[in-house]
């Protein structure tokens, strides 16, 4: 070693986010944490407004950032990076000693409080679940890592090429959002219910999974061609569907001839209750993903929607709990079913159709 590092080095072996902004809020500088959080390059960055990249909810930073001679150290700050990712962060800011035009913001990632919460309340289906909290920051930092190494890498790609980083990008963002929103199922705040064709929705998941495993995978479908729009929010109905694809891929592994298959259909008298309420809903539209895997254990049946049951040595039993919850926020229904005769397991989702 000749000599001391210099601080470029020091700066840029630091691992929290690092920010330097001028009078005008203008970012400066930045150090490599910061460009991986951030999913982008310094030179896309700098010039930019910090507000462009970073929202927060403290009045008291936003006014330090308006105050040049502010000094401000805050801690469990919520900020919303890049308008989708939502963390809770240690925050400071103070003016440079040498050049007090200069300002230096210094960013430090906390995980939330209370990693898992099950409430008790009228029904035991209402629970909240909030286990990214605990995870948020250590799965959003390689996510960014991810979306920012796909945008250097579309500059070296052909244009053919562009639509697998197209899909890692739009899929990087697609789970940030979902990160945030199972942050704020505690809220119970209300799904975005909108009018969708269901088939797309499911084409899109379809096509996630298949990329995913190289096209070494291929799921059949059988779609109801008059099967109505259904009534649901596009991105938390992905995550189901995801999710429950996903399951049929595992569950089939270590099958000889495996076989996922997904069925869409219309059921004239399909009618639920009401957890606490006499009134029936109609809820005539299914969708069916059924494999051939080898099904959950009988003594598990009917905790299969449980948190923390799993039949999984390196699950956490959380993603069929989630899914009945954001099915149920949207006024649907699961079941799960196992056809013993045709050695076969399907999970129905039923939904309600757009008037």
């Amino acid at each position: 070693m000749t000599g001391a590092p210099s601080a470029e080095q020091i700066l840029s072996g630091l691992p929290g986010i690092l920010l330097v902004i001028d009078q005008k809020h203008r970012i400066t500088k930045l150090n490599p944490a910061a460009e991986a959080y951030l999913g982008t390059s310094a030179k896309r960055i700098i010039g930019d407004p910090i507000s462009s990249h970073f929202i927060f909810d403290d009045e008291r930073v936003n006014q330090a950032l308006d105050d040049p001679e502010a000094n401000l150290t805050a801690n469990r700050i919520t900020t919303m990076i890049n308008g989708y990712s939502r963390n809770v962060v240690d925050f400071d800011i103070h003016p440079l000693t040498a050049d007090p035009r200069w300002r230096i913001i210094s960013l430090s990632l906390q995980p939330a409080d209370d990693p898992i919460s099950n409430r008790e309340g009228d029904h035991p289906d209402q629970f909240s679940i909030r286990a990214p909290d605990i995870l948020g920051h250590e799965i959003k930092n390689p996510l960014a890592a991810i979306k920012g190494a796909a945008q250097l890498l579309d500059r070296s790609l052909d244009d053919d090429q562009k639509a697998l980083t197209a899909m890692i990008k739009s899929e990087v963002e697609r789970i940030a959002s979902l990160l945030d929103r199972m942050q704020s199922l505690s809220a119970n705040q209300p799904a975005q219910i909108e009018s969708v064709n269901v088939h797309s929705l499911i084409d899109r998941a379809r096509q996630s999974i298949e990329a995913a495993w190289d096209g070494k995978l291929e799921l059949s479908v059988e779609y109801d061609p008059s099967l109505p729009d259904v009534l649901v929010d596009p991105e938390t109905m992905m995550q189901v569907l995801t999710n429950l694809l996903s399951n049929a891929v595992e569950a089939t592994l270590d099958v000889t001839d495996p076989a996922i298959h997904i069925i869409t259909r219309y059921s004239f008298g399909a009618s639920f209750s009401s957890h606490g309420d006499e009134k029936s809903v109609r809820l005539p539209v299914e969708i069916i993903i059924r494999d051939n895997g080898p099904g959950v254990p009988p003594n598990l049946e009917n905790d299969i929607f449980s948190p923390f049951v799993t039949t999984k040595t390196e699950g956490q039993g959380l993603g069929l709990a989630l899914v009945k919850k954001l099915i149920a926020d949207m006024n649907g229904r699961i079941r799960y079913e196992r056809d013993q005769q045709n050695l076969c397991t399907q999970f129905i989702t039923f939904l309600p159709i757009a008037k």
